[in-house]
């Protein structure tokens, strides 16, 4: 499948659902890549904006549909719902989710940061 913009999960310009449908990933993914790299980076917003122009668009929704979506647990829910979705999504214990988020805050790694953030981002399941 070739690289293009979709119409069908898009926020702004559909590049990174586009780049998304094209991996066969959830393009939640590529948003929080380019969120990141953009916050550390910086040059990413003149890459989003080269592909914006670039891209033709295509609407691959039939392709979409089978696709695994990334949700914030509704039911195994200490704070947020982060973990329990990331556990759900990667198939392990919370716990062992919850632990390594609260390790790398002990150590001093930014790991606030990206929960706060997966939980701004990420919706609730239904």
């Amino acid at each position: 499948m070739q690289l293009h913009r979709s119409l069908r999960d898009r926020m702004m310009g559909g590049v990174c659902s586009g780049i998304a449908e094209t991996l066969g990933i959830e393009s939640l993914y590529i948003r929080l890549l380019f969120l990141f790299l953009l916050i550390y980076a910086g040059s990413t917003l003149w890459i989003y904006l080269l592909l914006w122009l670039i891209l033709p668009v295509l609407d691959v929704s039939d392709r979409y549909d089978g696709l695994h979506r990334f949700y914030r647990s509704r039911y195994d829910s200490m704070l947020g719902g982060v973990c329990g979705g990331l556990a759900r999504s990667f198939r392990i214990d919370p716990t062992i989710v919850r632990l390594v988020f609260v390790g790398l805050a002990l150590l001093g790694l930014a790991s606030v940061f990206p929960y706060l953030l997966l939980w701004l981002v990420v919706p609730l399941e239904p």
